[in-house]
């Protein structure tokens, strides 16, 4: 299973957790309510989901503000999400077909 890296960022007065998977970053709003582009964001998971499992880590810091814990959370409640719906996917036949097969 590949790890890829999450941070809080702020940009213009707004924060953000940001997702690197690879050469893409995703950048979920934390201060402002946007339903559709967390859902953009969720689609874009599913659909990598699909190829491979993965989760994120999120960067320690010895003193996280209340954003950083937040992120910290999110991270949390998403990799068990993304868990399960990689098995939800894989019990569904849904997965992208693999040169080498996975059962985690």
């Amino acid at each position: 299973m590949e790890t890829f890296k999450a941070d809080v960022v702020e940009r213009e007065s707004e924060y953000y957790l940001t997702l690197n998977i690879k050469d893409t970053e995703l950048n979920i709003p934390l201060t402002k309510d946007e339903p559709n582009e967390v859902k953009v964001i969720f689609n874009h998971l599913i659909l990598k989901l699909k190829k491979s499992p993965f989760k994120f880590e999120i960067s320690e810091r010895e003193e996280g503000d209340i954003f950083y814990n937040i992120a910290k959370e999110y991270i949390s409640q998403l990799n068990s999400e993304l868990d399960a719906i990689h098995k939800e996917l894989d019990a569904n036949h849904l997965l992208e077909a693999t040169t080498e097969s996975n059962d985690t």
